[in-house]
């Protein structure tokens, strides 16, 4: 009964919501007769909403395996964490919780918003309808056609803490992108240009939070889990959460440059707008199928595309046209006065972070692109390096020289210059002196970050010391910080593919290396690798390689030992199990196989009944039509199987005048070809040890990496809290319709 009733809750909420929609869009028309009506509507779907994701929660828990999404994505022997994970382990679940975040961000929203609130709960339930419809599409609670007692069992890679709190905390980010695009759309309808930015400031900064939390514990996550030997490999799926949080880094700074100004508003509407479709463009990208050959992250298509791409087409379709029904009514002035000014050094590093975003998003799309061809591709590393490295040098200067100017013309700290030049200057001496690295975009890169770094962490340890606390100094402090660990960890590194048989010892980057043995585990085996390191230290690097039942293939997992100036990654490449019988060969018809100086070729079989009289047993003899190439000289030989009621006699065949027999060791009915077995002198012996093979690679600096992002959202979320405490704490009123222009901000708050 309980599967039935999620799917009453389903429904009930689409139903409230539709509901919930028409109501909102009357009292917006003006009738507010309707605006209790729509708000009830409203909660009465959020509670469908969380009823629905407290049922399947409910299923899970309990093992009901007659439904088929708890059968895919859990099982009996899973711990309660991992069980509760398993909700957002298929796409039903992911998208059920999307709905599940984003109804609950409403009733934020529906109690903040003030006069923005009839706009936005009118766009914010057609998304939110969309989502369920998709769910009544592909239901989370549709019923096995065979009862099965046991559940297929989560992916082993999702089985990580990680992993247990980066999706929800992504898909807060997703849900969160939603609410500054329907301010937008509410604003570009009201002719409110300016005031929905404001009103939307912290709704901004929160999905910018979220979707870049999720983004570092996502990468964390591939670091210790995937064995890629990064944080970052470009994929497709990861890029689809990485553009629209670029898009909403362009669109925080253009607050600051509309807080000054009021420069910039077209380009703040198109940013939010951006953010938001990129979203549902990466959940295209992820949910359809269509990079099913390109990431390692996809989902197959469960027949949704349509809903997707109509999702997309809509939403895309009602950005684009009130932004251009409205173009010529939005009143944009420039964003800056001079070129010596902080609003013109902002203005270029949104120019920069919009083009990074760009490029990506066609990277991204390449595998999509590439389609109408017969060979369609996904671009490489070097493409990503070539386009991105430029611009984080070009962004990272930006922030060394912005703290030196004012706001609207002429420079406030000329040493602060001075001072960033020399760090540039000497950082990039020390590094071409030591020939760290020859790339000259590295050596670029470590001087900007050099520099950025020492101009922000003065101004804001002035900021410190003066009590007037600037956070945004700190994320440009963590910027610089994370730069620096990505690029010495990815420019500095030193990779080694290593081959070990077990018991060997290798020697490698001032390391040793010892395959110690082999523990088998239920769902699979465990490398055993003992590594000494230049101190004297040892560990043992524990290599799991798992065969769960819900996939193909083996899964493996790498080792990483942390240090404190660099790590040591150990990641398995391939396992090769003992060969016992290397006499062994697989022929198929018409192939053939070496073994020394012998070459098998293998025609065919030919097969005979013997019948010795009607007392006796029927047998059945397969005869092998074997030729062997050897010093010049082809032999037939023709090697027998009979097969009995009771048994199964192999009849060897010579050949070289003794030298050698062939014995039929198997028939190979799949491909009608034969398993022989040769012995001779000639034949090796067969290996009793297995053999690993390993990539160790050294990672410089890569702590300051996770440090420097850790100081990047630290600082968000102090200037989220900062932003917070004003708004409390003003006294001042904000006009329903944009008709004065604000006086500027003074320059001592202009840094907050």
């Amino acid at each position: 009964m309980m599967p039935y009733f999620g799917d009453f809750l389903i429904f009930g909420a689409a139903g409230a919501t539709l509901f919930s929609l028409i109501t909102y869009a009357l009292a917006w028309r003006g009738d507010n007769r309707y605006l209790s009506l729509a708000r009830s509507f409203y909660a009465a779907s959020t509670v469908f909403i969380t009823g629905a994701i407290g049922v399947l929660w409910y299923l899970i828990i309990t093992h009901d395996f007659s439904v088929a999404y708890v059968f895919q994505y859990s099982s009996t022997d899973l711990p309660l964490g991992f069980l509760i994970s398993t909700l957002w382990g298929g796409q039903q679940g992911t998208f059920l919780l999307w709905a599940f975040l984003a109804a609950i961000m409403g009733v934020v929203m529906m109690r903040t918003a003030g006069s923005f609130e009839k706009g936005n709960m009118v766009w914010l339930n057609l998304f939110v309808l969309s989502l369920l419809l998709m769910m009544i599409k592909m239901s989370p609670f549709e019923i096995m056609p065979v009862f099965r007692a046991e559940g297929a069992g989560l992916n082993p890679l999702l089985q990580n803490f990680w992993m247990q709190i980066h999706p929800p905390i992504m898909f807060v980010g997703f849900a969160a992108t939603t609410f500054p695009f329907v301010f937008a759309l509410t604003g570009l309808v009201e002719r409110r240009y300016h005031e929905w930015s404001l009103a939307a400031r912290r709704w901004t900064l929160f999905a910018w939070l979220s979707l870049g939390i999720a983004l570092i514990l996502g990468g964390y996550w591939a670091y210790e889990t995937l064995g890629w030997g990064g944080y970052w490999a470009w994929d497709p799926v990861e890029n689809a959460s990485l553009i629209p949080w670029l898009f909403l880094t362009a669109q925080i700074h253009t607050l600051f440059v509309k807080r000054v100004r009021r420069g910039l508003m077209r380009f703040s509407l198109i940013m939010v707008c951006l953010s938001f479709w990129s979203v549902l463009y990466g959940t295209f990208l992820t949910r359809s199928g269509v990079l099913a050959d390109f990431s390692v992250h996809s989902f197959v298509d469960l027949g949704i595309n349509a809903f997707l791409a109509t999702g997309i087409i809509c939403f895309v379709a009602i950005g684009l046209f009130l932004i251009a029904w409205r173009w010529r009514d939005i009143a944009n002035e420039p964003s800056f006065s001079k070129v010596a000014s902080r609003s013109y050094l902002v203005t270029l590093g949104i120019l920069a972070i919009f083009i990074s975003a760009a490029l990506v998003l066609i990277g991204t799309s390449m595998p999509l692109l590439t389609r109408i061809t017969d060979n369609p591709s996904s671009v490489g590393l070097d493409y990503y390096f070539k386009t991105m490295a430029p611009i984080a040098i070009l962004v990272l200067s930006l922030m060394a020289v912005f703290p030196a100017f004012r706001w609207n013309s002429g420079m406030s700290k000329p040493r602060l210059l001075i001072v960033g030049a020399t760090s540039m200057v000497v950082t990039i001496g020390v590094l071409l002196g030591l020939q760290m690295n020859t790339s000259i975009m590295y050596i670029l890169l470590f001087g900007a970050a050099a520099a950025s770094l020492v101009t922000n962490g003065w101004v804001y340890v002035e900021s410190l010391v003066k009590r007037a606390h600037a956070p945004a100094y700190l994320s440009h402090i963590g910027l610089a910080i994370t730069l620096i660990g990505a690029g010495a960890s990815t420019g500095l590194e030193e990779r080694h593919v290593i081959r070990l048989d077990e018991g060997e010892t290798v020697s490698v980057m001032d390391h040793q290396f010892t395959f110690a043995s082999i523990t088998d585990r239920a769902a699979g085996f465990d490398c055993l690798v003992e590594v000494v390191d230049p101190s004297g230290g040892s560990f043992t690097a524990t290599l799991p390689h798992d065969f769960p039942p819900n996939s193909d293939g083996v899964m493996k997992k790498p080792h990483v030992q942390f240090y404190l100036n660099h790590d040591l990654y150990i990641a398995p490449q391939t396992f090769e199990p003992p060969d016992e019988e290397p006499g062994v060969l697989p022929l198929t018809r018409g192939g053939q196989a070496q073994l020394d100086k012998y070459v098998f070729s293998f025609a065919g079989f030919s097969m005979a009944d013997d019948h010795a009289s009607e007392s006796e047993s029927e047998s059945m003899s397969a005869t092998a039509q074997l030729s062997v190439t050897y010093d010049g000289v082809t032999e037939t030989i023709a090697p027998v199987l009979t097969v009995t009621p009771d048994s199964v006699i192999p009849s060897p065949a010579t050949f070289d005048n003794g030298a050698g027999s062939v014995t039929i060791a198997g028939v190979r009915p799949e491909d009608g070809g034969v398993m022989v077995r040769v012995t001779g002198d000639f034949v090796p012996t067969g290996s009793s040890q297995s053999t690993l093979v390993i990539e160790a690679s050294t990672k410089p600096l890569i702590l300051l990496f996770w440090v420097g992002c850790g100081l990047v959202f630290i600082g968000g979320i102090m200037s989220l809290m900062k932003r917070r405490r004003r708004e409390r704490t003003s006294v001042s009123a904000v006009s329903p319709v944009d008709a004065t222009r604000s006086a500027d901000v003074p320059a001592s708050r202009q840094s907050a």
